[in-house]
């Protein structure tokens, strides 16, 4: 599915240039826009994003040749791939303005593909959850990491201007 999105996304980025080349308004190209060229560079920047990550998935797959070492890295392409999709065709819709609507266009067909290829290996919350399982995998909490050496006196001088104990407060066991 992975190569399949990115000929689409490739296809529709294609599109989105092509559009903002020769559609004048204004008497000059809408690709003179600074709006459009933003749009321009933010799907070409997303489709190098996922394409890289694609072909280092590949790689990994083939070096590891173990799923469950890689599973964190396809969970990362399934959940990028609906949404990669969908903001460069709507990009692309955008700049062609209601002829991307239309069915002149593939784009209005790309923006729906998105939904199918969202859905299509199991929605993309679940493969965000594999994935931050995976990143957590193997690490600790780090103490001292993130300084916290001040909260239980800064907790103490509160209780205390106030006269509670720290049941009173709602805290489990007072602060020593």
């Amino acid at each position: 599915h992975a190569m399949r999105t990115i000929g689409k996304a490739r296809q529709a980025f294609d599109m989105l240039c092509d559009r903002a080349l020769s559609r004048i308004t204004r008497s000059e190209p809408l690709a003179d826009k600074q709006l459009v060229q933003e749009k321009i560079a933010d799907s070409w920047i997303e489709l190098e994003q996922f394409r890289l990550l694609v072909l280092r998935t590949a790689w990994k797959i083939d070096r590891e040749q173990d799923y469950n070492k890689v599973r964190g890295d396809i969970s990362a392409i399934k959940a990028a791939m609906p949404k990669v999709l969908h903001d460069i065709a709507a990009r692309a819709v955008y700049v062609h303005g209601c002829l991307g609507l239309s069915n002149e266009t593939p784009l209005a067909a790309m923006v729906l593909d998105s939904f199918q290829v969202g859905l299509a290996d199991g929605p993309t919350d679940i493969h965000k959850v594999t994935l931050a399982k995976q990143l957590l995998r193997g690490r600790k909490h780090s103490q001292g990491l993130f300084p916290d050496y001040h909260i239980p006196a800064r907790r103490q001088a509160a209780l205390a201007k106030y006269g509670l104990t720290g049941q009173e407060a709602g805290l489990k066991a007072a602060v020593a």
